[in-house]
């Protein structure tokens, strides 16, 4: 089978990496999988993993110019199944499938897609398939799609490519940061819905490094010039106030598992959460509708159930909580080592490629 992912950008999101670990998988399993974008620092990565990319442009084009190119694009390509993974998509999809009566699969990452293009392609769509359970629910309760139509399939982790046995050093001298520290990593998009997690991530570290001269925070993340110029300015005035340079805010990593490697503890949400568990590092989630804390045995289904704090949380993110818990994990190495293999034994278990792989051919083939 043909399949043809839509999505908008090829950006260091975590639908990006989605798409990129899906289509590896299968095309490993026979399918020949292409993509739809105007493009993005994934770029390569995409190709490099045999995957068809067909670049728009990203010049504002008619919608009757775009349909015709993506009509050309199907007929070359022979594709059979359309997945699309983004608003933009969405729309695109849901036209083509009615000109072609090309089946039609749409990924929902989240609640931010626009909803008027949500709702037309469910109208159309053999499935929905949401990456939580919170989300399925909020597609039945608040978007009023029929829980018949909607599959809950999780984001799906490579674990040969994410893993718990590289040299922690070795990616710290790479990535210069003191190869000696206590370091916390936050990864995440530097946009407007989550620049109040990184503000607190860099007001919480802070506190830890005023009682620890041997921690280092170092936030990773794509966003405009006008949102990073705001980390950038926090966090210098926070080294400025412990009298040495202790929080860095760099640029992403479109192999964030470097980032991870070199870490003592993490910080993020959805995927990002997911990676860093699989790299057996301890987790502390908190995403844009609030805080759930370090990810532990006793906690873990809940934070599944809400996507690590994306789709629901169990309380509102505090500076204080999250310095108090980011405290524990690095006073308590034991504990830390401990909750680092229990989040690659989840991951395994869980969340693996082969796994979500696996649920994704047989939504395809249904």
């Amino acid at each position: 089978m043909n399949i043809l992912m839509f999505v908008s950008q090829l950006n260091t999101g975590g639908t990006e990496k989605y798409i990129h670990s899906v289509s590896r998988y299968l095309i490993s399993k026979g399918f020949r999988i292409g993509v739809v974008t105007m493009g993005g620092p994934l770029l390569n990565s995409f190709k490099k993993a045999g995957i068809t990319v067909h670049l728009l442009s990203p010049k504002k084009e008619s919608l009757v110019e775009r349909i015709s190119l993506l009509s050309l694009i199907i007929s070359k390509g022979r594709y059979g199944l359309l997945h699309a993974h983004d608003s933009m998509s969405f729309r695109y999809a849901a036209i083509l499938h009615r000109q072609y009566k090309i089946p039609l699969i749409a990924t929902v990452h989240g609640t931010y897609h626009k909803q008027s293009a949500l709702l037309a392609t469910s109208k159309v769509a053999k499935h929905l398939i949401a990456v939580s359970p919170n989300l399925s629910n909020w597609l039945v309760r608040h978007m009023k799609i029929s829980s018949n139509k909607i599959l809950m399939i999780p984001n799906g982790i490579d674990t040969l490519t994410f893993n718990s046995i590289s040299n922690k050093k070795k990616w710290r001298k790479a990535l210069t940061l003191p190869l000696s520290a206590q370091i916390l990593v936050y990864a995440g998009r530097f946009s407007s819905d989550k620049l109040p997690i990184a503000k607190k991530v860099i007001l919480a570290s802070e506190i830890v490094a005023k009682n620890n001269l041997n921690f280092v925070a170092v936030l990773f993340g794509p966003g405009s010039s006008v949102t990073r110029s705001k980390l950038v300015e926090l966090a210098a005035k926070a080294n400025r106030r412990l009298g040495r340079r202790a929080i860095y805010i760099r640029p992403p990593l479109s192999d964030i598992q470097h980032a991870y490697y070199a870490a003592d503890v993490i910080v993020g949400t959805g995927r990002v959460a997911l990676e860093a568990m699989a790299c057996a590092r301890p987790v502390i989630a908190t995403g844009v509708a609030g805080y759930c804390g370090v990810v532990e045995p006793k906690n873990i289904n809940e934070i599944i159930r809400v996507h690590f704090g994306d789709h629901g949380a169990i309380v509102s993110i505090t500076v204080k909580k999250l310095s108090e818990d980011v405290n524990s994990i690095l006073s308590r190495p034991r504990r830390a080592r401990l909750l680092g293999e229990f989040g690659a034994k989840t991951v395994k278990d869980r969340f693996s490629i082969q796994k979500v792989g696996s649920q994704l051919i047989q939504a395809y083939m249904k």
